[in-house]
C-alpha cells in the first residue's frame, strides 16, 4: 500500500495542475481525482472540452512523476429518485459513462461510485433495491470492458435509524457485487462511513476480502461524516491497517481528509499535505507490528 491524497484537499478554485503538482512535492506519488468536485461544471462543458481537460491534468501527472490510482466519479443524490442539481436518470447516466471514459484518459484503474436506495422514503424490499442496482451498474460493463476501467461500489452512512438504508453494511456490498460478478466491479471501503454506521472495521474489510479495489480513508467522531486525518477521530486504525494487511489488499491508503487539510490558510496548506504525508506512513507501519 501507498500513501495517496484526493486532490479535494484544494477547492475547486485551485486548477487540478497546481494541486498535482503540490501534492508531489508534499511527497505524494500516488492520487485521488474527485470528479465530483466539477460535476456540475463539466455538465455544462463538452466531451471535447472535458477530454482537453483530462489530457492536461494527466500530463501534469506525469511530468511529476505520480499517476492516478482512484478516481471518485459523479454522484447522483441520496437515492435514484432524489438527483442533485433537478438531474434526470439518463443525463446521470451520461455524466457516468463520460467520467469512466475520462478516468481511462487520466490512467485511473478504480472509479468509486454510490450504490443506493431507489427513494428516500426507502421504497421497495432489499432484493428489489439490490436488483435496481446490479441492472443499472450493469449497463456500463461494455465501457468498463472497452476501457479497462473498473468500478468500485462505496459503503454509505444514511442512518439506517431514519429509514431503511442498504449498502452500509459490507454483506449489502458483497451481495451487490456477487450479482454483477464481473472482474471490473469491487468494493471502496470507506472508514468514516463505517465508523458512523457502527460497523466493525476489520470484520468489514475481511468479509470483503478480494472484492476490496479501493479504500476512503478519513476518521470522525462516529456522529458526522467529517473526513478527517486519522487520529482527529475515534477510529482504532491499527484494526484497520492489519486487516487490509491480512486480506493482501493490493490497492492503495486514500486520504478522504480534505476538512484537515482545505480548511487551513494557502500559505501553510503545503505544511499540512506534507504533515498527513508522514502521519499516513506511521499508520501504515501499524501493519507490521504484532
Amino acid at each position: 500500500m501507498r500513501i495517496s491524497t484526493s486532490l479535494n484537499v484544494f477547492d475547486s478554485g485551485i486548477a487540478r495542475t497546481e494541486a498535482v503538482r503540490r501534492c508531489a512535492a508534499a511527497g505524494f506519488v500516488s492520487l485521488d481525482m474527485n470528479y465530483w468536485d466539477y460535476q456540475k461544471q463539466l455538465m455544462q462543458t463538452s466531451v471535447n472540452e472535458e477530454e482537453a481537460w483530462a489530457r492536461e491534468i494527466r500530463d501534469t501527472a506525469d511530468s511529476c512523476g505520480v499517476r492516478f490510482t482512484q478516481m471518485h466519479g459523479p454522484v447522483h443524490g441520496t437515492t435514484f429518485t432524489d438527483l442533485d442539481w433537478d438531474d434526470s436518470l439518463e443525463s446521470f447516466e451520461r455524466m457516468l459513462e463520460r467520467s469512466l471514459r475520462t478516468a481511462h484518459i487520466l490512467g485511473v484503474p478504480w472509479v468509486v461510485f454510490h450504490p443506493a436506495n431507489i427513494s428516500k422514503i426507502g421504497s421497495g424490499s432489499r432484493d428489489e433495491i439490490i436488483e435496481f442496482n446490479a441492472r443499472f451498474y450493469k449497463k456500463f460493463v461494455p465501457i468498463l470492458e472497452e476501457t479497462g476501467v473498473g468500478i468500485a461500489l462505496e459503503n454509505n452512512c444514511l442512518n439506517r435509524l431514519f429509514f431503511p438504508s442498504y449498502f452500509a453494511l459490507p454483506e449489502d456490498l458483497i451481495e451487490l457485487i456477487d450479482t454483477l460478478n464481473h472482474p471490473l466491479i469491487g468494493a471502496c471501503w470507506d472508514t468514516g462511513h463505517g465508523i458512523i454506521e457502527s460497523v466493525n472495521q476489520k470484520e468489514a474489510i475481511v468479509a470483503l476480502g478480494k472484492r476490496l479495489k479501493a479504500t476512503h480513508i478519513q476518521d470522525n467522531n462516529g456522529k458526522k461524516d467529517q473526513h478527517l486525518l486519522p487520529y482527529q477521530g475515534s477510529i482504532d486504525w491499527k484494526e484497520v491497517v492489519q486487516a487490509l494487511v491480512a486480506i493482501g489488499y493490493e490497492g492503495d491508503f486514500t486520504y478522504e481528509t480534505h476538512n484537515s487539510v482545505r480548511n487551513l490558510p494557502d500559505e501553510i496548506r503545503d505544511a499540512g499535505l506534507r504533515y498527513s504525508y508522514e502521519l499516513g506512513n506511521y499508520v501504515l507501519s501499524l501493519g507490521k507490528q504484532p
